[in-house]
Formats: structure tokens, C-alpha cells, sequence
């Protein structure tokens, strides 16, 4: 199984997706404990990581739990832009709020999707104020996550 990533043409194997599969469980699982689990030289994952890493197909962060941080409301927010030329504007600001998580462009109805992590629903509020409260912010829908089954991969 050969996958090709469209941008950069990197070939991607079996092999490659089972060592980010055994970092996504533990980024600081050891290359020979991979090995022994994938039955291959140690060296060959060393060296596939390093590919991955130097490819940037493959980053190793620290994902907090978002409740031991005290991190306790989140939500979706999804926002409308008009006129249209305010957008890029409207991005800038959201990005530097540290309450996001998440940002993208979307299309259909809303503009922007985010994610917000806030300490309290009070929290929540005020930022909302503030994203409502942005120059070229039309209309926004927020969504609250009441249970969190799931974080990222």
C-alpha cells in the first residue's frame, strides 16, 4: 500500500503508518520498543522517523488534558463574515485569541469554524463578546461540547 500525499509527492508505506500509529498512542515511545512491536531493525524505524520528522509528515507535540489545565467549556463556534474582503482581516484577530484551538476556512453558510477552550462557561461568554464584537463578524453560531468522548488523533 502506497500512498502519496498530493502537495509534496511523499510515499508514504504500511510501515510509515504503523510507527505514527505507535506515536499517536505514546510520542515518547521508545524505537526499539516500535521495533519489537513491528518486527523490524531498530534502525529502520530510527530511520523512517527521521524521514517522517525531516518530510514534516510527522510532528511530535505535548497535548495537554484539557480538564487537568482547568480548561472546563468548549465549543464550536462557527462565523459569518461580510463583506467578504474583511475575512483575512477577521482571521488575524481570531488566531492571536489564545482560547482557540482550532481555525479553518469553510465554505457554505459560515465563514470560519473554530474551536474554543475556556476555563468556565463565564469565560466562554467574554469571548464570544469579543468575537462578536469583530470588525466584519455578520452572524455566529455557537455549539457547546457537553462531553468530550475524543481528542484529536
Amino acid at each position: 500500500m502506497n500512498l502519496e500525499t498530493q502537495e509534496e509527492g511523499i510515499k508514504l508505506d504500511k510501515l510509515d503508518y504503523a510507527i505514527i500509529k505507535h506515536l499517536q498512542v505514546d510520542g515518547r515511545m521508545s524505537f526499539t520498543e516500535i521495533s519489537d512491536d513491528l518486527n523490524v531493525a531498530v534502525s529502520t524505524i530510527r530511520n523512517r522517523y527521521n524521514r517522517l520528522i525531516e518530510d514534516k509528515v510527522l510532528r511530535i507535540i505535548g497535548r495537554p488534558d484539557p480538564e487537568k489545565m482547568g480548561l472546563h467549556a468548549y465549543s464550536r463556534v462557527m462565523i459569518s463574515v461580510k463583506p467578504a474582503q474583511k475575512l483575512n482581516d477577521v482571521l488575524s484577530v481570531l488566531s492571536k485569541l489564545k482560547e482557540v484551538s482550532f481555525l479553518a476556512v469553510t465554505s457554505g453558510t459560515f465563514n470560519i469554524e473554530l474551536n474554543l477552550m475556556c476555563t468556565n462557561n463565564n469565560h466562554l461568554l467574554e469571548i464570544i463578546d469579543q468575537i462578536n464584537n469583530i470588525d466584519g463578524v455578520e452572524a455566529a453560531q455557537t455549539t457547546m461540547y457537553l462531553n468530550v468522548l475524543k481528542w484529536g488523533q
